[in-house]
């Protein structure tokens, strides 16, 4: 598989489903249909009501790959939630 050749070997959890998908513009809809999965169970692994298990790791990672979303992009979205972790967490 073409996947295998390239680095997105990069740390992912739930926190970044909502950052990746917005990374290209993309509805909740169209990230379930990249990961052959419901849009309820995006929305669901979005807002941390679903275990993010190793099966919805690879299907957002195969979806990252068809998004051709760059290793720069991950660790921008890396940025992104640690941002908003740090600002939860002054609050």
């Amino acid at each position: 598989m073409a996947q295998e050749r390239l680095p997105y070997r990069q740390y992912i959890d739930y926190r970044y489903i909502r950052f990746i998908r917005l990374t290209r513009n993309k509805t909740q809809k169209q990230l379930a249909d990249l990961m052959g999965i419901e849009k309820s169970t995006v929305s669901k692994l979005e807002n941390g009501q679903l275990e993010f298990t190793e099966h919805y790791e690879k299907r957002l990672r195969e979806a990252i790959f068809r998004m051709r979303i760059s290793n720069a992009e991950l660790v921008n979205v890396r940025e992104l939630v640690m941002t908003k972790q740090n600002k939860t967490k002054g609050k």
